[in-house]
């Protein structure tokens, strides 16, 4: 799968398909697009470790078959997609990936590394430390995939190139309803170590946003937690961790035993539907949009 980017071509990976289950969830009349947003889920080189007492392959292996019974037309996975940035944890995640049967895009977070990244998905292209970005349409909507990284460390940034090429994404198609994936919060979710961790210039962001109000929806991951509110134009929504899961009341860090899932997105005659889909078999269906909170800084 090829990912249009900022000055040269970003590639993606497209696994190799594999039959659904029989369980398969069929579409709704009218729905035009269905897609999946996972994150952060840190595999790990050697399959005998484990993080915080968790096999996060495991969950991944088991998560893959639910997300082919709802036969998305495409998966986002936003970021830290493994835990200790070598080129072994990500040959382990691309075998791991093999069943899924949709087209997916890697967003990179604050565990990844994008040169071991490019020498395991991009083989054959350089495998240079420059942003993983890129740019796809799909039904008459536009997707952004931003990279948050900052090398080195936990928290995030997007430089003065990464904000010039959003700009001039969404300026040379204002009239297309456009999503952005990133992996690091834009907005503090009030637990104060995670929000040390997060996007650490977001006002030049939200500028970039303000001045273009086709972003219908802001999409990240990294604080292990879903979250849900609007802010200006957009709907900002994270996810749960296809790992270990973080707690939202704790003001330091606290791993949780609550259960790893993903968010599945439909879109019908412009309008969003968001259930959060749990690997105990629970489905969270998210309010309609106007009846989401509204966030104030």
């Amino acid at each position: 799968m090829r990912i249009l980017t900022g000055p040269a071509p970003c590639r993606g990976v497209r696994p190799r398909t594999a039959s659904p289950p029989d369980a398969v969830e069929e579409r709704i009349p009218g729905v035009d697009l269905r897609f999946v947003h996972v994150s952060d889920l840190h595999i790990l080189a050697d399959p005998e470790r484990r993080q915080h007492g968790v096999d996060t392959a495991d969950i991944l292996r088991q998560a893959i078959p639910a997300i082919n019974a709802l036969r998305p037309d495409f998966v986002v996975a936003g970021g830290d997609l493994v835990s200790d940035a070598s080129e072994e944890s990500y040959r382990r995640l691309r075998a791991l990936l093999a069943p899924l049967a949709a087209p997916i895009h890697l967003l990179m977070g604050n565990h990844d590394s994008r040169a071991a990244y490019r020498r395991v998905f991009q083989p054959g292209a350089p495998a240079t430390d420059e942003p993983v970005c890129g740019a796809f349409e799909r039904a008459g909507l536009r997707f952004l995939l931003a990279d948050s990284t900052l090398p080195g460390r936990e928290e995030g940034e997007l430089s003065r190139a990464q904000l010039a090429w959003l700009e001039a994404e969404l300026a040379a198609h204002r009239d297309r309803p456009t999503w952005v994936f990133l992996h690091h919060q834009p907005l503090p979710i009030h637990v104060r170590w995670l929000d040390r961790l997060g996007l650490r210039n977001p006002d030049p962001f939200l500028a970039v946003l303000a001045r273009h109000p086709q972003v219908r929806a802001v999409a990240y991951g990294h604080v292990h937690q879903p979250r849900s509110w609007r802010y200006g134009t957009a709907h900002f929504t994270s996810v749960p961790a296809l790992a270990f899961q973080f707690s939202p009341i704790n003001q330091e860090v606290e791993i949780t035993q609550d259960t790893p899932g993903f968010r599945v997105v439909e879109i019908a005659r412009g309008q969003a539907r968001h259930r959060l889909h749990y690997l105990d078999g629970r489905v969270v269906a998210e309010p309609r949009l106007d009846a989401i909170p509204i966030y104030v800084r």
